[in-house]
């Protein structure tokens, strides 16, 4: 495959949501167009054991001035009459699923979560995790047991550093992730694990610390990394001093200046990109790594969806869906917005 310079340098621009198939689709009779290729994520919790300062979640939250906690159902027979009418209603468009928090194997609805996502056959099941509770026990199994068994595809661990004592202190856990142990367990299954990565100055900021933490992740026998930019939003919707803000304002570096970099670097052999509806990815193999790399910006998600509209007829497109804990399936990440089932 060729590199499109023009995807690098103009993204958003170039995204076209007509040129991907669209399914017409009904929601509780509002009529929607929904991507052939979406994903449901479905948001068991909030809580999470870490407290990383660039904290996508809570910047979600934070450019429309909502503090991060989010509204539960507390009865888990509802939760789950929610959960499974909103499977059963998707289901023709055959959606990929990730599970999410927070932390979400830390919830006590994880392995229920699981057997459901089973009885409908999801196609594609990917999770989210700092990996912290992974051989935690759920009965007679661990949780890393369950995603196996349960057939799930990927499992996105969080690693911000690979120094130990420097992950540590960038999210705030100080349980001990055991990748040798969680490499060995996945071997020979079907399910792939991938660190993730943010980059931010004072770490993880250009090639050479890159090069070292896809050496770290190959020694504990992992050949799939991801690195993204700090997630870009409308700063000016900021208001006061936000630790999490402030902290994302000292720390972004951008990967456009990575790439460059890259072009001229021959230990990079370039894969594949991808161009999303707010996000723009590129792919390169490293040694025997599968190196992605990602750059998002939160404030196109509602420019492209406004967009689009004039180009459908005024019928808005389902580019991704969210379950969230308070039973409501939403286009958004947010709860309050793009109902798409609610009660």
């Amino acid at each position: 495959m060729i590199k499109n310079i023009d995807y690098r340098n103009k993204r958003q621009e170039l995204f076209d949501i007509t040129e991907k198939k669209l399914i017409p689709f009904s929601f509780e009779d509002k009529k929607r167009l929904v991507y052939s290729n979406v994903n449901l994520s479905i948001f068991l919790t909030d809580y999470c054991n870490a407290s990383c300062d660039f904290c996508v979640a809570k910047l979600r939250y934070l450019v429309d001035k909502n503090e991060y906690l989010k509204p539960s159902i507390e009865d888990d027979e509802l939760y789950f009459e929610r959960l499974e009418y909103v499977l059963k209603t998707v289901q023709s468009i055959n959606p990929s699923v990730s599970l999410t928090g927070g932390e979400p194997t830390y919830s006590h609805r994880f392995k229920r979560v699981l057997e459901l996502l089973d009885k409908y056959n999801i196609r594609k099941r990917t999770i989210t995790s700092n990996g912290t509770f992974l051989f935690n026990k759920i009965g007679e199994d661990t949780v890393l047991d369950l995603l196996i068994k349960y057939n799930f595809k990927h499992l996105n661990i969080s690693i911000a550093h690979y120094d130990e004592d420097v992950n540590k202190k960038l999210m705030k856990y100080e349980t001990p992730v055991d990748l040798d142990a969680i490499s060995e367990k996945v071997k020979d299954t079907g399910l792939r694990v991938r660190l993730s990565c943010v980059l931010l100055k004072d770490y993880v900021s250009n090639i050479s610390e890159m090069k070292k933490y896809m050496d770290f992740a190959s020694k504990h026998k992992i050949d799939n990394v991801v690195f993204r930019e700090l997630m870009n939003y409308n700063e000016s919707k900021i208001d006061g001093v936000n630790l999490t803000h402030k902290f994302s304002k000292s720390q972004r570096i951008y990967l456009q200046d990575i790439w460059e970099e890259i072009d001229n670097d021959p230990s990079f052999q370039f894969e594949n990109q991808v161009l999303g509806y707010y996000y723009y990815v590129e792919v390169y193999k490293y040694n025997n790594i599968d190196m992605v790399s990602e750059s998002a910006n939160i404030a196109n998600i509602e420019k492209e969806k406004k967009r689009s509209l004039e180009s459908t007829e005024n019928i808005p497109v389902v580019y991704e869906m969210v379950f969230h804990p308070n039973g409501f399936l939403n286009g958004s990440w947010r709860e309050w917005e793009d109902y798409l089932l609610t009660y």
